[in-house]
């Protein structure tokens, strides 16, 4: 697994480069819940029966929360070719995947349920040059803390 160095491939103004025709994706992440931990990118190959196994990741990209709006997260690839993306929100920067509390989001943003989509559903095909994809993060208990306070209360009456 190689844990990406993003800096080659981030311009000035924040947005994704590609020098010399390398594949990149630039990911554009939604509903982030709040302002802390890191969000994290990662890219399985192509193959299905490698995509969430232990150790077959290719890449690895973590930067900080900044906003909760729409954040951009350049991820080079190892050349252009068929992969799997997977964003989580690391609310707690633990580098573990606390599926009750944190947020996560595929290519192709499928339809999720109590567990992963099928591999088929996320791979996408990368091109030389800057990729598109937009990543929609999914929080299994999907209420931010203002949410969670307000039903507390509610409960108490």
């Amino acid at each position: 697994m190689e844990r990406a160095n993003n800096s080659g491939v981030v311009a000035e103004d924040g947005s994704c480069i590609a020098p010399d025709g390398i594949a990149v994706i630039s990911v554009s992440v939604d509903n982030i819940q709040v302002i802390e931990g890191n969000l994290r990118a990662q890219i399985y190959s192509g193959d299905p029966e490698e995509f969430l196994e232990k150790g077959k990741k290719l890449v690895r990209v973590d930067v900080p929360v900044v906003t909760t709006d729409t954040s951009t997260i350049c991820v080079p690839l190892p050349a252009p070719g068929t992969y799997a993306l997977v964003v989580m929100h690391d609310k707690n920067s633990n580098g573990k995947a606390d599926f009750f509390s944190e947020g996560f989001g595929f290519s192709n943003n499928p339809k999720l349920s109590f567990g992963p989509p099928d591999a088929e559903d996320v791979m996408i095909n990368v091109a030389p040059g800057v990729n598109e994809q937009s990543v929609t993060l999914n929080y299994i208990f999907g209420a931010d803390n203002e949410k969670k306070d307000k039903r507390r209360k509610l409960r108490r009456r």
